[in-house]
């Protein structure tokens, strides 16, 4: 099943998209009748009177003025739980104090709930602004009816409608009961981005409390009564199953309450599930597992073979148009295969009850595991529930939810019984969706006068899965006739999405090698990249799409005025630069680094020049693009998975090392551009260019090129 589903269009009146309605105890509920993705069927058929499209709430406002906002996507620390109600609250014009966050489980009411691609802001901003916009209209016409004067004369703040020429105030709670009874409007009207008085103000998490005091609130943290725990075991080698095992003995083990092997169910990776009184039984028992493995022929793949494979594309390429009096500057880069490394490791609890399965599943598409679970178990979507915890860390391995499938299948198996199920690190590392790994074999025609007329990327990646697009966009676009020539290597590795999935290695890739080409024709990088943009005709910068070349000059002009670009600095010490266009927004990023005699490393300062449109909060925004750099760096600078016989090589932290604080940069800054355009996504575009530019500093800091990741295994040694 694809992480990533698209419904038909539906075209909905505002009388079919909102629903208002009176709640227990009285209030004002403004719910969704039908969810984004509805059918086009189920739009034609669905009428207040259908019973089954119950309303689903985003707001309730309380007669006491209590608020209730549902956050309707995942929160894995990129802030959509404040964000997405803070849009609301927005429109609503609610005082943000007296407002409850609730995060949504899975619902079609609430639309398409995914955290994936940057997302969650970009799919949610303009429906949510609707939705605050309407309740608010409805207290409104509610206090204009209850005052016998005209709606036009009423305005609305922190709670309140209020009447200037009476001088007249009442409370959203007073007039909820009122607001119930009245049609929805067939239209409203937006606020003027000049007047907003939540969005784009610093707002803290609204899980930051309970973080800070350990409160249960990710998935690794459920607990029901009668709970049992669970390990599931499968062979290190992609594409090997289990044929038999020491069942019997395993059983006899200190807690383990049963032994057994899955195999046979659609999407299911064969293998041996535990269960047992507690998470440490299950893996002590697991450890004492001893498996007879089918290795299939995916055991004969290994990193070496394929970056041979990759060589051998290369060389049948073709060569660059080269004018009389030129040159070919020619680089090859490699970034090998990257593991999630989520904090919190996979994990999911579920208990089958009457036909029913209850998932509390930690993922980034509820949806996702609904489908896995009904299309490996036969269980229809109406009796799976998807309750959606806290994430601890996604980065796009929360996207695919094998996982749930897995507990899913041992709670039938177990009925009635609450299972959890949790992976062993080294499970984690073993059976990851992995950024693919990736060579980039440029080539580029260099005239005599130092301009670059052709470039060629001969582009190699591992076939298999979704997390890596193709190469091309800028600086392609702006050289005429350049091209990118891709090729895929076979094999069983599964690859899926990893933060800016296609970015995160291609942007190193190609903005490594123009630094390249601006130091072979002998210009500063940043007048060099200034006049390829020049080049760039509006809206062909970016294989998506919607690349603005003012806009990426604009970026590019700020994070290096910023950064001081141009000043002079010692041997040892360098300035390099580096821009993407990842998910619509607009991103520049300078590095500052040292580069000792002895060959140590210090990044001083990232700085960051970013267009994502308009920001919702700008403390989780800035936060994002924070995270982001670091850990593209931390990615870039210490981490790899290799392939030997089939299986991951690296197998926990001790050899996939973490960027720790002593060597974080002290000083990370991020820069925003003032904008009242539509948000672009934000949780991912910070990363690409971060190592690019810090591989560009290091170049100036003392001449060596960064051509294979990670830069850890590159002697920076200089005298």
């Amino acid at each position: 099943m694809s992480p990533i589903t698209s419904s038909p269009s539906v075209t909905l009146d505002r009388r079919q998209f909102i629903k208002v309605s009176a709640i227990a105890g009285g209030g004002l509920l403004v719910g969704t009748y039908l969810g984004f993705g509805a059918t086009e069927a189920s739009a034609q058929a669905a009428t207040p009177e259908t019973t089954s499209f119950a309303p689903n709430a985003f707001i309730r406002i309380f007669p006491n003025g209590a608020v209730s906002l549902i956050a309707p996507n995942s929160e894995m620390g990129q802030g959509a739980k404040t964000a997405l109600p803070l849009i609301i609250a927005e429109e609503l014009d609610v005082a943000w104090a007296s407002v409850t966050v609730t995060q949504g489980d899975l619902n079609p009411a609430y639309g398409r709930q995914f955290a994936v691609g940057s997302q969650s802001t970009v799919a949610n901003f303009t429906p949510l602004r609707q939705a605050g916009a309407t309740a608010r209209a409805l207290l409104v016409e509610a206090a204009a009816q209850t005052w016998g004067v005209p709606a036009g004369e009423l305005t609305t703040a922190n709670s309140e409608v209020i009447h200037a020429a009476s001088n007249r105030r009442l409370g959203y709670g007073a007039l909820t009961t009122k607001a119930a009874t009245l049609p929805a409007p067939a239209n409203v009207t937006l606020k003027d981005p000049k007047d907003f008085k939540l969005v784009g103000t610093r707002v803290p998490g609204v899980d930051a409390a309970k973080i800070a005091t350990g409160q249960p609130l990710f998935g690794i943290d459920q607990q029901l009564p009668g709970m049992v725990y669970a390990a599931y075991v499968k062979c290190r080698t992609f594409g090997g199953k289990p044929v038999s095992a020491n069942l019997d003995e395993v059983r006899k083990l200190p807690g383990v309450r049963d032994a057994f092997i899955l195999d046979g169910l659609t999407g299911l990776t064969p293998g041996v599930a535990i269960v047992a009184g507690s998470t440490w039984q299950a893996f002590q028992a697991a450890g004492q597992l001893k498996v007879q493995w089918d290795l299939g022929p995916g055991v004969n793949q290994n990193s070496a073979a394929m970056a041979k494979e990759a060589e051998a594309f290369a060389q049948a390429a073709s060569a660059v148009a080269l004018p009389a009096g030129g040159k070919t500057v020619a680089a090859a880069y490699h970034y090998p295969f990257l593991t999630h490394a989520t904090l919190e490791p996979q994990n999911c609890t579920a208990v089958f009850r009457k036909g029913v399965m209850e998932l509390w599943c930690p993922t980034q598409i509820p949806g996702t595991a609904q489908g896995a679970v009904t299309q490996g178990l036969g269980i229809a979507a109406r009796d799976i529930i998807v309750h959606v915890p806290r994430l601890g860390g996604g980065f796009g391995r929360r996207s695919v939810n094998e996982f749930a499938l897995e507990v899913a299948a041992i709670a039938k198996r177990l009925e009635g019984t609450p299972v959890k199920l949790t992976w062993m690190r080294e499970h984690d590392f073993a059976q990851d969706q992995y950024r693919s790994n990736g060579w980039h074999f440029f080539q580029a025609g260099v005239d005599a006068a130092g301009k670059v007329v052709d470039l060629q990327d001969a582009f190699v990646k591992m076939l298999g899965g979704p997390g890596d697009m193709n190469a091309g966009g800028f600086p392609f676009t702006a050289i005429p006739g350049s091209r990118v020539q891709s090729s895929k290597l076979n094999g069983t590795i599964p690859t899926g999405y990893w933060r800016a999935p296609g970015d995160n290695g291609n942007t190193w890739a190609t903005q490594s090698f123009v630094d390249e080409l601006a130091h072979a024709t002998g210009k500063d990088p940043l007048a060099f990249t200034l006049d390829l943009l020049a080049a760039v005709p509006a809206g062909g910068g970016g294989r998506g799409g919607g690349f603005v070349p003012s806009k990426m000059v604009a970026v590019l002009k700020l994070a290096t005025e910023k950064a001081g670009w141009g000043r002079k600095l010692p041997r040892g010490q360098g300035l390099g630069l580096a821009l993407t266009h990842t998910n619509n927004a607009h991103v520049a990023i300078v590095a500052e680094v040292t580069v000792s005699p002895s060959g140590v490393l210090r990044i001083n300062k990232l700085t960051a020049a970013v267009d994502a449109g308009i920001i919702v909060n700008l403390s989780s925004a800035e936060g994002q693009v924070q995270g982001a750099m670091l850990d593209g760096i931390s990615a870039a600078w210490y981490q790899k998975i290799t392939i030997e016989q089939g299986a991951a090589a690296q197998t926990n932290f001790a050899e996939y090392p973490q960027l720790r604080m002593v060597g974080a940069p002290p000083d990370v800054a991020v820069h925003f551009i003032k904008s009242n355009a539509a948000p672009t996504g934000l949780g991912e575009p910070g990363l690409p260019a971060a190592a690019p530019a810090v591989c560009n500093a290091i170049y100036a800091a003392m001449g060596k090129r960064i051509r294979t990741l990670p830069i850890v295994d590159t002697d920076l040694k200089w005298v």
